[in-house]
């Protein structure tokens, strides 16, 4: 019978297993933090306000290529700016992050976020609209940022990086991952980044796990005396 429960013990465990949580393609907004909500950019050249260039979107924060000219995430809002994403990989399952690699641009260190903040909801978010409520938002972590003054020229799988991993038990369907300050706000025209990657396990539905455990109970049938 122990050998059985250590069984049942191990095949729900590995239910829930480590995974990057982020894949390029996923349901993805950039913005602002404005007030008590996150506001909606778009594309634009505006210096001072809540937009990017078309070239440098919210999605290229999340697509799997790295460095180069125009691999990255821009926007002019520079403070308080950021992205809201709901992850699809597990099947749309919750996940728990633990953890998040910042990966820079190509120029401009001064435009480097020197500091973050990542947010989870269960919420239903509603990703086409102009305004996110932050009470819909739970924090998750926050600190600083020493990203790397080595700049990345060429599109790859690589490049300069900085790792930040925290405790968390909280499982979420949507993430918002805001950048309150970057290196050097008075020479800095925007904030700029080249790729995050958010890594945790996804948690299993219960259906999932109360399957797992009728598999068991012919075995443990089996063992009775």
């Amino acid at each position: 019978m122990k050998a059985l429960v250590v069984l049942a013990i191990a095949t729900l465990s590995g239910l829930a297993h480590a995974a990057t949580i982020l894949s390029p393609g996923d349901p993805i907004v950039g913005g602002q933090v404005q007030g008590q909500a996150f506001e909606v950019g778009g594309e634009g050249f505006v210096g001072g306000f809540n937009n990017w260039p078309g070239g440098e979107p919210p999605g290229d924060l999340i697509n799997g290529v790295i460095g180069g000219g125009g691999e990255k995430y821009l926007n002019f809002g520079e403070l308080n700016t950021g992205i809201v994403v709901s992850p699809t990989a597990g099947g749309g399952l919750p996940s728990i992050v633990t953890g998040i690699e910042f990966w820079v641009a190509n120029d401009a260190p001064e435009r480097d976020p020197s500091s973050f903040q990542l947010w989870g909801s269960n919420a239903e978010i509603n990703l086409s609209g102009t305004s996110i409520p932050l009470t819909d938002f739970s924090l998750i972590a926050s600190g600083g940022l020493s990203l790397p003054n080595g700049r990345d020229n060429t599109p790859d799988g690589t490049g300069f990086s900085e790792v930040v991993e925290f405790t968390n038990e909280g499982a979420y369907t949507h993430y918002m991952l805001i950048f309150p300050t970057v290196n050097n706000e008075a020479i800095a025209n925007s904030m700029q980044l080249s790729e995050v990657q958010f890594e945790g396990t996804f948690v299993p539905e219960p259906s999932t796990t109360l399957v797992a455990l009728i598999g068991l109970v012919p075995l443990l049938r089996r063992r009775r005396p």
